[in-house]
């Protein structure tokens, strides 16, 4: 009888301070204040970002910010009431946040953009892409592919080219940007830009879209490029494949799985600029961490990006392995926020 009561004793003593235990492992809530949850490139940043966060002892929120300023900035504010020991933001505007993210700052709160700054705000830092190298990298093939089709067919140029733009994100300005100077870097005459055109949304339905109207305006189109991510050009891919027009080359930049797929299967996609969204998430939860133990850390930091194409190049890196093998980040810049003007 004794001896039961003992040993229930100590299973509930166990219990007990396995309990307290696991409370005390818990730092706190780290809120993600994120993009939108229906775009595989966030997905896998904030997910990667929750990880780190996790295996730290923190506790994580992720908000869906459904691509809306207003969805996003009522989210930022709710992380603020909450009391958030830190936040990281994937922001879906670059200018209409400066306000929210001002008062994450005043609340003294620390706060990391990931993918793009946001302007005239008091961020930590910005953790993004490289994204002048990967609208780069996708001209520059685009340049070979044409002197190689010049150097071993009939064909002549100039080739034809399309853009769709979205204006209102700085990091696909930065990407146009890249493309048309690998454009300009060609041989003079070999590729034209016929249209910039912006996107109606930067979804698969909004490329189905601008891909058709495209098709409609220029019937002598070669190529279309869409900077911003890899949905938009996949929409355009579809409304090529229904046109009939597959000698339409369709490239993006992200370097998501479904945009390697159709490379791979030969459709016209024929190249996206690679980010590594996983690595973004990574090396922002990690230098997120470093302020709440109160170290400094740089305040723009750029991470590497490559270009796929066939023959199939490997895409899905490991952040850990990618960051420890010191190939991670391009390059770091050292700002002071606010800023008002892109960081190249």
């Amino acid at each position: 009888m004794f001896k039961k009561i003992g040993m229930m004793f100590l299973i509930i003593t166990m219990i007990a301070v396995f309990s307290i235990s696991g409370f005390a492992q818990s730092k706190g809530t780290i809120g993600i204040a994120g993009w939108g949850q229906n775009n595989p490139f966030f997905v896998l940043l904030h997910n990667s970002a929750k990880k780190v966060f996790e295996d730290a002892g923190y506790e994580v929120i992720i908000s869906d910010g459904e691509t809306k300023v207003d969805k996003q900035t009522n989210d930022i504010d709710n992380f603020i009431a909450m009391g958030v020991k830190a936040m990281l933001l994937t922001p879906v505007d670059s200018f209409a946040l400066a306000s929210a993210v001002n008062r994450v700052a005043d609340a003294g709160i620390p706060i990391i953009s990931g993918d793009m700054t946001v302007y005239n705000a008091k961020l930590s830092a910005t953790v993004e892409s490289d994204n002048y190298n990967a609208g780069y990298i996708v001209g520059k093939w685009m340049v070979d592919y044409y002197k190689n089709m010049v150097n071993t067919t009939d064909a002549k140029g100039p080739f034809k080219i399309v853009c769709g733009l979205w204006s209102q994100a700085n990091s696909c300005r930065d990407r146009q940007e890249g493309f048309e100077a690998a454009i300009v870097k060609g041989p003079e005459g070999l590729i034209e830009i016929i249209k910039k055109q912006e996107e109606p949304d930067v979804s698969i339905e909004g490329g189905y879209e601008i891909g058709q109207n495209f098709l409609t305006a220029y019937e002598d189109l070669d190529a279309m490029f869409f900077g911003c991510n890899d949905n938009v050009a996949l929409g355009a891919l579809k409304a090529v494949q229904e046109a009939g027009r597959d000698d339409v080359v369709v490239t993006g930049v992200d370097g998501q799985v479904e945009a390697v797929n159709a490379i791979n299967a030969g459709t016209a996609f024929k190249c996206t600029g690679a980010q590594h969204p996983q690595v973004i998430g990574h090396v922002a939860a990690l230098n997120l961490l470093d302020l709440l133990d109160g170290k400094k850390i740089p305040t723009y930091i750029k991470i590497a990006c490559s270009a796929i194409y066939l023959p199939f190049q490997p895409f899905g890196i490991d952040p850990a392995e990618f960051v420890a093998s010191g190939n991670a980040i391009s390059r770091t810049i050292d700002v002071t926020f606010p800023i008002t003007e892109p960081v190249k």
